[in-house]
């Protein structure tokens, strides 16, 4: 696993060189990134007025994904870095979703039982608790779906929300992911 990621010294010298070029223009660049995104959402919904939504048009392309064979430690990792709160895997012929919670209830052991943990496949975490969630066949979606009838379908619940934009002619791929945020 070590060969994996970047040294801690290295990742330290990267963040202790950027701190240091960022502190004099630290307050300006927050509140120029704020403004940024203000203008941006106000600009999107002025793009947006006439146009007749699919899910093609407003779902997240380029979905990130984890295979069964890829150790917990690279979707913690993954989770993590982009602030995901669930992860999509394909395993055994369909859609499931690695949940933040139950990574964190399944790396909340002791510390050598975490390490042993972080390093097994997902397929073999999954058989020993890392409770992940089925994706039935009917909740997938696809990009050319009118929004409008994805929503008609969808109501509040327990457990995740996010839907899985497959690829019409390969179920095992992703075109993208859509959750309710896009859709705001």
């Amino acid at each position: 696993m070590p060969s994996r990621f970047k040294t801690y010294e290295a990742l330290y010298r990267t963040v202790r060189t950027a701190r240091n070029d960022a502190m004099p223009i630290g307050a300006y660049a927050r509140h120029a990134t704020e403004a940024a995104i203000e203008l941006c959402i106000g600009l999107e919904e002025a793009l947006m007025v006439d146009v007749r939504r699919n899910v093609g048009s407003v779902m997240v392309k380029g979905a990130i994904t984890v295979d069964p064979w890829q150790p917990v430690a690279h979707a913690r990792q993954l989770m993590l870095m982009h602030s995901f709160s669930f992860l999509p895997v394909w395993q055994g012929g369909r859609w499931w979703l690695i949940s933040e919670l139950g990574l964190a209830r399944f790396l909340n052991v002791g510390r050598d039982e975490k390490f042993r943990r972080l390093g097994m496949p997902i397929e073999t975490a999954e058989a020993e608790d890392l409770e992940s969630v089925e994706i039935a066949e009917s909740d997938l979606v696809t990009a050319r779906m009118p929004v409008d009838d994805v929503l008609s379908d969808a109501r509040v619940k327990d457990g995740p929300m996010l839907w899985l934009v497959v690829d019409e002619e390969r179920k095992d791929r992703l075109a993208g992911v859509l959750s309710p945020f896009e859709l705001m």
